[in-house]
């Protein structure tokens, strides 16, 4: 399995759908994570038990429940990590595709060691600002943060050590040169 990664805005999910369209088996792991929450009964009652009935709705989670709750106690998105990581894990085993696509690889170090490489999708600031402003319709400001969260990944350096030293591939998406993929 090759993991796809990359910062905020730079293309991972457009690396992902050219792979599909050329055939190949591609998880979205956010994706998986949201049918995960949603449909497996084990989750869902884990997390009840652990952080109350109102953390659920029909379909998934509550997301304004643990947007303020993670907020307010950081100590709260471990908590979650550490119920929806092992079952999100098992769920690509089982899916066993060619790719999965992930944009925090770093903080689920069963999934790191199941994958044989990584391609790490990157884009120049300015081209991932305009990403998410036009298409995910974030104001610059917004965008910017998010960009500014992620600053230590602009050195490639930064990967080798959030990968475990798994081989790495960059896949330079500035919208210009075309994808060597």
């Amino acid at each position: 399995m090759i993991g796809i990664t990359g910062q905020i805005g730079a293309g991972k999910s457009f690396v992902g759908q050219i792979l599909r369209d050329r055939g190949f088996k591609v998880l979205d792991a956010d994706k998986a994570v949201h049918e995960l929450y949603c449909c497996d009964t084990d989750l869902r009652k884990a997390i009840a038990v652990e952080f109350g009935a109102e953390s659920l709705i029909e379909d998934g989670v509550n997301r304004k429940f643990f947007a303020d709750l993670i907020f307010e106690d950081e100590s709260a998105r471990k908590r979650l990590e550490n119920l929806v990581y092992p079952a999100l894990t098992e769920f690509v085993v089982q899916q066993n595709p060619d790719y999965v696509e992930a944009a925090l690889f770093e903080n689920v170090p069963e999934m790191v060691e199941r994958m044989d490489q990584f391609w790490i999708v990157t884009a120049p600031e300015k081209v991932r600002l305009a990403r998410l402003v036009k298409q995910r319709h974030l104001s610059a400001e917004d965008a910017l943060r998010r960009i500014e969260l992620q600053r230590l990944k602009d050195d490639p350096k930064v990967w080798k050590t959030l990968l475990l030293n798994k081989p790495l591939r960059f896949i330079i998406n500035d919208g210009e040169t075309s994808l060597d993929i």
